[in-house]
């Protein structure tokens, strides 16, 4: 089975590669021509517009990041549309809002190709592990015919419904991640304020009420190290709160935290962290409170409870 692979970042590279030592056929394409070689060097073939990854391919899986890229690659000028033929199917496993999904598959769906919406979770590492969660939105039948394509990285594979549905459950998702890492965050800050030890902090809030997921990888793997190479960046969870919130409105849901939480990480954007994983968060955060949490800490959060 020959598969077209649009959009090779973080997430959509290992994926691809996987693919690629699954058996299948792949024909990629990318923005950036360096992961496009690095690709190809390990066995897949180049396409240069969006179109040509369509026209080689039986299915195509496309990764990208933001709602207008998205549809940038299915509806512009030399897209998918226009490599598109009847009998194909496509698998978007981006995160956007559930209305852009909706316009591309019924542009497909007018030539007769098939389109679900899949966004991921799991970050890199499940995308390298193939142990992500896909949440599928679409025909069941066709969701049944490729199964096994997203079992290559997808371990959990749920249906949530029509078109849109996957989009929606993701958003829910990102709702949860946004608000919890400003809130560990804010709890980490205001810990190390007090003068705790941010480690023992840490130990205590993972075997108590608050511990989550976002405390147990963001501390210890961020935080605590100061290493905010991203796995998942502060724009990127300003963009899924935008779709969320977007979202909410169109539906008449209020949203209030992850509208609070939207504005301390876009606080963090504009002190130049945008690129940095989103538990970069706290770092404008211990700029206000003059401290560092798990590094050089001020001499007044050393004495707080003294």
């Amino acid at each position: 089975m020959k598969i077209g692979f649009i959009g090779l970042g973080r997430m959509g590279f290992p994926m691809a590669q996987n693919l690629l030592k699954a058996g299948y056929r792949v024909t990629a394409h990318n923005r950036s021509q360096g992961a496009v070689e690095r690709l190809v060097a390990l066995g897949a073939t180049a396409a240069d517009t969006p179109a040509a990854a369509m026209a080689a391919a039986d299915i195509l899986v496309t990764c990208v990041m933001s709602p207008a890229e998205i549809e940038q690659i299915y509806l512009g000028p030399h897209g998918v549309l226009a490599g598109a033929r009847s009998g194909q199917t496509c698998v978007d496993t981006s995160t956007t809002h559930p209305a852009v999904s909706l316009k591309i598959a019924a542009a497909l769906a007018a030539i007769n190709v098939a389109f679900l919406d899949a966004p991921i979770s799991g970050g890199p590492r499940g995308a390298e592990t193939g142990t992500l969660a896909v949440m599928v939105g679409g025909d069941a039948t066709v969701l049944e015919q490729l199964r096994p394509v997203l079992q290559v990285f997808g371990r959990n594979i749920f249906h949530m419904g029509a078109v849109g549905a996957g989009n929606a459950a993701k958003l829910c998702n990102q709702i949860l991640t946004g608000a919890a890492h400003v809130l560990v965050a804010e709890a980490m800050v205001m810990g190390t304020r007090m003068g705790l030890d941010p480690q023992r902090l840490f130990e205590v809030l993972q075997l108590s009420s608050g511990q989550c997921r976002a405390l147990d990888r963001s501390v210890p793997e961020a935080i605590l190290p100061r290493d905010f190479t991203a796995a998942f960046t502060v724009d990127g969870i300003i963009k899924d709160l935008d779709c969320a919130l977007q979202m909410a409105g169109e539906n008449g849901v209020r949203l209030l935290l992850p509208a609070l939480a939207r504005q301390v990480y876009q606080e963090a954007a504009s002190l130049g962290h945008g690129g940095e994983h989103l538990a970069a968060v706290i770092r404008a955060m211990e700029t206000i409170a003059g401290i560092e949490v798990g590094g050089k800490q001020t001499s007044s959060a050393k004495q707080k409870l003294a």
